[in-house]
């Protein structure tokens, strides 16, 4: 993986990328019938017998990526994604201090929280990271209401409790905004695509994009709208 993020960091610099975005020692996927699937990502943990030794070990690969990253004048974003060794933000931000350069920042995606349901979560997630946060994430599924607008909806290739979470997105825009963050919110399909409990093709992950940028460009209009006028 060290040989991985680092030809991942050279392509950011040879693109004019201002960085590259990374887990910390996540699981992964595995293939099942040709299709990736996250069963065997959560449901056994093939590192187990290792677990407590993980973190120092992680620690040593950051810091050689990060001066790596530094060196092409790329930063390195780590996102809030776990399990095991990052699990909620404060593990992002614990680490970024423990590793110490200024080529390592992060990336938060309320999701992917325990408590992302919680708008005061959402603004505290936020003042927290403050200039540290450099990039942002959002993933879900998305349906057209009644209204003609576009919401949150349960189902697709997750149903249960966290899939079924009204993620608190609105609060967490709104924060971003008036803590006066300037990067983007990077939209990501990153699970199996599912439709009445089938894969579906590359159409309805492209829908749901269409309607996943429909959803932020209105919360972040609708954010902007409450900012004091200069």
């Amino acid at each position: 993986m060290l040989c991985y993020v680092r030809e991942c960091i050279e392509l950011a610099h040879d693109l004019g990328a201002p960085l590259c975005k990374i887990f910390a020692a996540w699981r992964g996927i595995t293939l099942y019938d040709g299709l990736a699937t996250y069963d065997d990502t959560y449901g056994y943990d093939q590192y187990g017998y290792w677990k407590n030794d993980r973190r120092p070990f992680v620690v040593d690969c950051l810091r050689e990526l990060a001066k790596v990253a530094e060196d092409h004048g790329v930063l390195l974003a780590l996102q809030n994604h776990g399990p095991d060794v990052v699990n909620r933000y404060q593990d992002v931000l614990g680490l970024i201090q423990e590793v110490g350069s200024p080529a390592f920042k992060a990336c938060m995606d309320i999701n992917i929280e325990p408590e992302a349901e919680s708008a005061e979560h959402a603004r505290e997630m936020v003042q927290a990271s403050g200039k540290l946060l450099v990039h942002s994430h959002f993933n879900a599924e998305f349906a057209r209401g009644s209204d003609g607008g576009v919401e949150l909806v349960a189902g697709g290739y997750f149903d249960d409790r966290f899939w079924r979470r009204k993620v608190a997105y609105p609060a967490y825009v709104d924060a971003l905004l008036a803590a006066g963050y300037d990067g983007y919110i990077d939209w990501e399909f990153c699970h199996p695509a599912m439709r009445a409990g089938k894969p579906a093709g590359i159409d309805y992950v492209h829908e749901q994009t269409r309607l996943a940028l429909e959803y932020m460009t209105r919360l972040r209009a609708d954010a902007q709208a409450k900012l004091p006028v200069a």
